[in-house]
């Protein structure tokens, strides 16, 4: 019996000596050139309240292994976790080594070592200390510790991320090492966040030389993308002085993903608006899924920096999450779409959109890779090259738009001259012609004959130089003078309302608006196409012409009570709306087109004045 029991023991020792060595992390690990996560040999506890060492000490069954994954996510949860992590110095001599952490929302975490028989706190990071203060100064959380020779040491790590999302994951590295990884995290990441920086500021010069909002918007995509960067791996605190919990939960990751996400999907619908707008269920769908990834956005940021329940925080990140994946593939869809309608920048947005989705959803949906622990990811390197190619996208719209430009007006010039030609030949062509006819016709015998014809012939030749002058002062006027638009407008329409079957309504915010002339011949030339199709095709009864100033912008709508038609490419590209588009392009003005059956036509012109 005794002997039995003596067995019993021994075989309980023994397994238990096996089952400590079996767990044990061979520190010679780190002399290898091959980058080796720990995570899976760390056991951790979870707890509903904070609990001291000795609680742990004397609660070891209450350990799980940790997952077969380089990072652990449990999302959000109320608990506070240790991690237990035994490692082994096998050689003759101390090892230092460092605890490398990825970065979460840690606000206090304690790495506690046995040391002379005493637990000790050996190192501490997270949102409760100053970066200054904490026990290694990098981006991500460092716990040092060393190892005596021949001994097997237990480490117990405390963490306290309660109401914060987290993913956990751990490496073991040498002092020399973590300085190299550390000088090649900085200075990829200066590369990163200098690209970013130099396409901030190509995108704020392009708004200043265009005056097109549309690089405004984009360059605050790319601050918000700057300061992505930066929360992403914990830049923020080394560099911004962000380094407490407020200012963690003032500033949270998601939010301003979410928010970046939003003003990338405004820029793709600008950029695409010329094609996307045609199709009015998908561009309406696209600007509500706009407004819920921004709805997200700000619920999230108001809920993570008032609310401590995590099932409400999980709740609001999970909403951001999905909304943002969806408007990113919402993003590729409508360059897609555009594609199909022979729109070829739309290739541009497409391809930074795919790759910068690619490294979106590997860094929300698939984070325990190694890549999480050692950057740059995926993610990093997709938010490069997305603004490289968006970028270029915008820079080919400038040039395609110029060139666009360029052409109308050769055109217009041609028409301008044309008409002057026609000026001279049909008026005072015939007008010289006439006075020449009479020259010839003059009979030298008849005096009476010889006074009329002079003085005909003087008068026509009067009459000519009088319309040279006139075409003179015309041409002159049309490249300096401003005249008012709003007379301009009243009179188009009171040439509308001349046949009495047209109620027309006119509308303005302002009296007077002086406008170069060039711009009101061409405006003139719009509204006379709108006025054009109205006769033609609406059988309205009514007509409401509406005009507004804004700083920097004149509004013109235009609307029917019609039958109305049904959008399509047909109808879109038929020569007389095609004509109000082109000329539009000249104004760089946007032009929309709504239309449905039996209920009207609306047609609303922006342009910057």
């Amino acid at each position: 019996m005794i002997s039995f029991k003596k067995s019993c023991v021994f075989a309980f020792f023994g397994l238990s000596y096996l089952f400590s060595n079996a767990q044990a992390i061979d520190a010679n690990i780190c002399d290898s050139t091959t980058r080796f996560p720990i995570t899976k040999f760390a056991y951790y506890l979870q707890t509903t309240k904070p609990i001291t060492l000795d609680s742990v000490l004397n609660s070891q069954s209450g350990f799980k292994q940790s997952f077969r994954h380089t990072v652990m996510v449990f999302n959000y949860d109320p608990y506070y976790y240790w991690f237990r992590i035994i490692v082994r110095n096998s050689p003759d001599s101390r090892k230092d080594l460092m605890l490398l952490m990825a970065p979460v929302g840690l606000y206090d975490g304690v790495l506690h070592q046995k040391i002379n028989g005493t637990w000790k706190d050996v190192a501490h990071t997270g949102l409760k200390y100053r970066f200054r203060d904490r026990s290694y100064q990098f981006t991500h959380h460092v716990f040092p510790f060393s190892l005596n020779p021949k001994t097997i040491d237990t480490l117990y790590l405390s963490i306290n991320a309660s109401n914060a999302y987290k993913s956990f994951g751990f490496a073991l590295l040498k002092p020399r090492e973590l300085s190299i990884f550390a000088n090649k995290i900085y200075f990829v990441f200066g590369i990163i966040e200098g690209l970013l920086i130099l396409f901030f500021i190509l995108n704020i010069a392009l708004f200043f030389a265009l005056k097109e909002k549309l690089h405004l918007w984009y360059a605050l995509y790319i601050a918000l993308l700057f300061v992505i960067v930066l929360k992403n791996d914990h830049l923020d605190q080394q560099f911004l002085g962000l380094d407490s919990e407020l200012a963690f939960r003032l500033t949270p990751y998601m939010t301003i993903g979410a928010l970046a996400i939003a003003v990338l999907m405004h820029v793709a619908q600008r950029f695409l608006k010329p094609v996307l707008s045609r199709n009015k269920k998908l561009y309406r769908l696209s600007i509500w899924l706009k407004i819920n990834v921004l709805s997200a956005a700000l619920v999230h940021a108001f809920v993570f920096a008032l609310s401590h329940d995590h099932r409400l925080h999980s709740v609001v990140f999970s909403w951001a999450k999905l909304s943002v994946f969806i408007g990113v593939c919402m993003i590729i869809i409508d360059c897609i779409y555009c594609m199909r309608r022979g729109f070829a920048g739309a290739l541009f947005i497409l391809a930074g959109s795919l790759v910068f989705m690619i490294g979106s959803i590997q860094r929300l949906y698939f984070p325990a890779t190694l890549s999480f622990l050692f950057p740059p990811t995926t993610f990093h390197i997709g938010i490069i090259l997305e603004t490289l190619v968006v970028s270029m996208a915008l820079i080919y719209r400038y040039w395609s738009e110029k060139e666009l430009q360029r052409i109308k007006e050769e055109q217009i010039q041609a028409q301008t001259l044309n008409d002057i030609s026609e000026e001279i030949h049909d008026n005072i062509g015939q007008t010289l012609a006439l006075a020449n006819l009479n020259l010839r016709t003059i009979n030298f015998d008849n005096e009476d004959s010889i006074q009329n014809k002079t003085n005909e012939t003087k008068s026509l030749i009067s009459k000519a130089i009088g319309d040279l002058r006139d075409l003179s002062r015309t041409i002159k006027s049309e490249s300096f003078s401003r005249i008012d638009l709003i007379n301009q407008v009243k009179s188009e329409c009171a040439e509308l309302a001349k046949p009495g079957s047209l109620k027309i309504d006119f509308q303005s915010n302002v009296e007077t608006l002086p406008i170069e002339h060039k711009k009101l011949v061409i405006i003139t030339r719009i509204l006379k196409g709108v006025f054009q199709n109205i006769i033609k095709h609406s059988q309205a009864s009514r007509v409401v012409v509406a005009l507004f100033a804004k700083p920097g912008i004149l509004s013109i709508q235009v609307n029917d009570n019609g039958v109305g038609f049904e959008l399509s490419d047909d109808t879109l590209n038929s020569n007389g709306l095609k004509n109000i588009r082109n000329r539009c392009v000249l104004l760089k003005a946007s032009c929309s087109i709504e239309s449905e059956v039996s209920l009207g036509t609306t047609i609303s012109i922006d342009m910057p004045v």
